[in-house]
């Protein structure tokens, strides 16, 4: 009887170093199923990673070798973990707040910016449910080495949904109003939503963390100990921070890019060829604008926040005075 194959799972299953290597990690670590899991379920793969993770370490340089079933429950709790625990604080990020759940919410928001001939009270109600779920998310998925005191995070979401909700419905209205063709003023007509959302949503991640951008995130360096990587700790560094809050607000824009050109773009296209001219053409083109918009999202979210890495890295002469002698790279988390 041949032996059974084992496999090495002390290996990283994706290279994080390498764009490839992070695309395949957040669409792993972003699929929507991963939302089905229980409590239970995830506490359970919390305690299997960090058991074999255990092991490995025990196991040193040899390697840590199981069965292809081992792996297995290995890899899926590895997954589970990596999509719903906040790297910071070992804690579990609030399910609708996880970036596996981005696309199913977004839906639901898309859903009510569709709706024919909003009401300018609709426009604005939708436009801050967008901006009050993009404050969750970016506050649930912030780096969590300076925390915001309750009046500090109250003062940041009135001023990130206020500032991102009058610049959405200003671009909104303005459109309109310009002396365009009616085919071209139809298009950016269409493009504005997207774009009103892009950029109020770099005003909101900025707002929300504000904080790091002025007090500094936790920067360290990784020294190799028994084989073994160890944080080194150098403090907090505010130029850090502000790299990690653009990154993360560059990460947006990248997101948000393909579903502001492609839909627009297809639904003009299919309109001028009359495809929804019929009795039901106005529900037959909401739900496919809504489809085309899933697809982006779930499409291309992952290879927005593949970009940069997670675990972001610089140098000490990019960031203050005090970090100009440390050699080699340091290292923070830039949050997603």
């Amino acid at each position: 009887m041949a032996d059974k194959q084992l496999y090495d799972i002390s290996k990283p299953k994706y290279d994080l170093s390498t764009y490839g290597g992070r695309l395949s990690y957040f669409y792993s670590t972003t699929s929507p199923l991963t939302l089905l899991a229980s409590s239970a379920q995830l506490d359970r793969a919390v305690k299997d990673v960090a058991y074999y993770d255990g092991q490995i370490k025990a196991a040193g340089k040899q390697g840590y070798f199981v069965d292809a079933a081992t792996k297995e429950v290995y890899d899926n709790a590895k997954q589970l973990v990596n999509s719903s625990i906040h790297p910071d604080t070992g804690k579990p990020v609030t399910l609708p707040f996880r970036m596996s759940a981005f696309v199913p919410t977004n839906l639901l928001i898309c859903a009510g910016m569709l709706m024919p001939n909003p009401s300018l009270p609709a426009v604005i109600f939708w436009q801050w449910a967008n901006q009050t779920l993009n404050v969750a998310v970016n506050h649930a998925n912030a780096n969590k080495s300076i925390e915001m005191t309750p009046t500090e995070l109250g003062t940041a979401y009135v001023a990130a949904t206020a500032t991102s909700v009058l610049l959405a419905v200003g671009l909104t209205r303005v459109v309109p109003r310009l002396p365009l063709a009616a085919g071209t003023k139809a298009l950016l007509g269409r493009l504005v939503p997207f774009v009103a959302v892009a950029s109020a949503g770099v005003v909101n991640i900025s707002c929300i963390r504000w904080k790091e951008m002025r007090d500094g995130v936790d920067v360290y360096q990784l020294e190799k100990k028994d084989d073994e990587e160890e944080k080194k700790d150098l403090g907090l560094s505010a130029k850090a921070g502000q790299m990690a809050v653009m990154q993360s607000a560059a990460s947006r824009v990248l997101t948000n890019m393909p579903t502001l050109i492609i839909p627009p773009v297809v639904m003009t296209l299919l309109e001028r060829r009359g495809v929804f001219s019929g009795p039901r053409g106005k529900t037959a083109a909401s739900l496919t604008q809504l489809t085309l918009i899933g697809l982006c999202l779930g499409l291309f979210l992952p290879p927005a926040i593949a970009y940069f890495p997670q675990r972001a890295s610089t140098t000490g002469p990019k960031l203050e005075q005090r970090f100009h002698d440390v050699p080699g790279k340091i290292y923070f988390n830039k949050g997603l």
